[in-house]
């Protein structure tokens, strides 16, 4: 058993979950490293012990609830509980207008973005219950406030992390767990690229006011606040850390 604190990283493969269990072991957490991308996942963590920190990997495909049940006990069965979690596993849009999208596009999205999410607080949650308490954050993404091009489908996805968050914020405030949404804009990541080169339209349409993209370690250091003791009274919140682009 440690007496660290034990962070469970989804999607910490690459992008903003790696800079977030980096991150989380720079600050002396363990982390739990969970990806459907074994060699990505385990490259964080080997990333991670270079620098002297504690991560371990497990794999975790956030459509099948068996697999975020299994990637939850592995990271109690290592560490001996749950303190906290960051939930940023998606996938991007179908790159299509709504007239166009089929309805397994529509539905895979979803399921990845949305069905993914709630799979993962219902059992973070039961883990954290168990032991006290905890913080978990889901991140979502600018586009749950401000429409974007070819992508109601992301936009639907991203939009009902939201009422999901603000949901179990509700439910379980009384017993020490707090729940979060953190709401990036244009990323420097593997998603994002992979999303404007299926969807090169959309870059022409949006409005950055501080006129670049984060680095992911500038998200990262928003969803490890939410997930630390500085952030004891914050629950229910959605956070943009979009460079203005929501406002503009």
């Amino acid at each position: 058993m440690t007496t660290k604190r034990t962070i469970l990283v989804t999607g910490g493969g690459s992008g903003i979950g790696r800079a977030c269990a980096e991150r989380l072991a720079r600050d002396g957490c363990s982390v739990m490293v969970a990806d459907r991308d074994v060699e990505g996942g385990q490259a964080t963590v080997a990333a991670i012990a270079a620098t002297g920190g504690d991560a371990r990997f497990t794999a975790l495909d956030v459509t099948d609830e068996a697999s975020v049940i299994a990637a939850v006990n592995a990271a109690v069965a290592a560490y001996g509980r749950i303190d906290g979690a960051i939930n940023s596993a998606g996938i991007p849009q179908t790159a299509q207008p709504v007239h166009a999208l089929g309805a397994d596009d529509w539905h895979r999205v979803l399921t990845v973005n949305l069905t993914g999410m709630f799979y993962c607080l219902k059992h973070q949650i039961a883990a954290m219950l168990e032991t006290g308490g905890g913080a978990i954050v889901a991140i979502s993404s600018a586009a749950a406030l401000k429409g974007l091009l070819n992508s109601a489908d992301y936009c639907a996805s991203k939009a009902g992390i939201l009422g999901l968050v603000r949901g179990a914020a509700v439910d379980y405030a009384e017993q020490g767990i707090r729940v979060n949404a953190l709401l990036p804009g244009g990323s420097d990541t593997p998603l994002a690229h992979r999303s404007s080169a299926s969807n090169p339209a959309l870059a022409g349409t949006l409005r950055v006011p501080m006129m670049r993209m984060s680095s992911p370690a500038e998200i990262a250091a928003a969803a490890v606040w939410l997930v630390s003791p500085d952030s004891s009274y914050v629950t229910g919140a959605s956070i943009s850390v979009d460079g203005g682009m929501t406002i503009a």
